[in-house]
């Protein structure tokens, strides 16, 4: 989910799908360039389940994927 869209912000973006939708599925991870240290924190609150940051690193995108599959599977 990128944060930063014209009109409607990833954050907005969110709390809406989760209001239908359990904090667990759909499985959201945020896009950001973003450098604030406080941006997970923020993430979390409004029901996202990572954060991916730019620029994208192959190693980095994948790690964060696989702690968020291994997260679901364990039903946590």
């Amino acid at each position: 989910m990128d944060l930063q869209m014209p009109e409607m912000d990833g954050f907005e973006v969110v709390k809406r799908i989760r209001k239908f939708r359990s904090r667990s599925w759909p499985l959201i991870i945020a896009l950001t360039a973003s450098a604030d240290e406080h941006l997970w924190e923020k993430c979390l609150q409004a029901g996202m389940n990572g954060i991916i940051r730019k620029p994208v690193l192959l190693q980095g995108m994948a790690d964060e994927l696989r702690r968020l599959l291994k997260r679901a599977n364990d039903g946590v």
